[in-house]
């Protein structure tokens, strides 16, 4: 293990250095299964990772194509980003798609300045389950940040995935769009007709709610509550809402 190789990881801790070397780091077994060996710049695993069949299987298939190497358990722990490292790290290529593609998707979750990596990672990750393009708006988290790929449990490794400006966003033509919202003109989430065109879904951030620009220009949607929560998480809110235009779209 070289100190140029130490240098990079523990560069890449950083958003600055992630989006100039057009890398990032993923770790532990059902993440790094999720991996294109094409992607892999070079990656790290123990000794101990291998007693495991399933993991020794892993390395034995990336390490065809890739350039893997044994370390120590103290060496990994120095340069991973969790307090329990699952014996195998890997330095990643980023892979993002184009507006074009995601847009190709019968339904698309938008995230508007959805700042908390934890769920963006989460709203990815049911996205991907439902088949869903996904597109991140300023000031939403970065795809790449390590807990937002961790929480995404590898969606970003095989769904589309862009990051726009809110101005592209709204060039995109044969595209409804609707805005999860509080507003006097919203209608309940499942009255509306998901059906009638491709579909963005759009949800924002937790402090603010959806920006005023995106707003202006999407039909407004609400989840009814009966209880005495104030309102929902917005990864809660994405899974009921995609859930629900998927139904429609019958597209399961």
């Amino acid at each position: 293990m070289s100190n140029a190789q130490i240098k990079m990881i523990r560069k890449l801790a950083q958003k600055k250095y992630r989006n100039e070397l057009k890398l990032f780091v993923a770790e532990g077994l059902r993440l790094c299964e999720e991996v294109s060996p094409a992607q892999i710049e070079f990656g790290f695993y123990t000794r101990a990772f291998l007693s495991d069949e399933r993991s020794a299987a892993l390395v034995e298939r990336l390490g065809k194509v890739a350039p893997l190497e044994e370390i120590s358990e103290p060496t990994l722990e120095k340069i991973s980003d969790t307090q329990t490292p699952q014996g195998i790290l890997l330095v990643v290529r980023q892979r993002l798609s184009t507006l074009a593609e995601v847009a190709a998707k019968k339904i698309i979750a938008v995230l508007d300045g959805v700042q908390d990596p934890g769920n963006v990672g989460t709203i990815l990750r049911t996205a991907a389950a439902f088949d869903c393009g996904a597109i991140l708006l300023e000031g939403s988290a970065e795809v790449f940040n390590p807990k937002v790929v961790r929480s995404s449990m590898g969606a970003i490794f095989y769904m589309p995935i862009v990051a726009t400006s809110r101005a592209d966003f709204l060039s995109l033509s044969g595209v409804e769009v609707v805005a999860a919202a509080v507003d006097a003109s919203a209608e309940i989430y499942h009255h509306h007709d998901f059906t009638r065109s491709k579909v963005a879904i759009v949800f924002g951030s937790e402090a603010g709610g959806v920006s005023k620009e995106i707003l202006d220009a999407a039909r407004k949607i609400f989840i009814p509550m009966r209880g005495h929560a104030e309102s929902l998480n917005v990864a809660t809110s994405a899974a009921i809402i995609l859930s629900e235009a998927v139904r429609q779209s019958r597209l399961y």
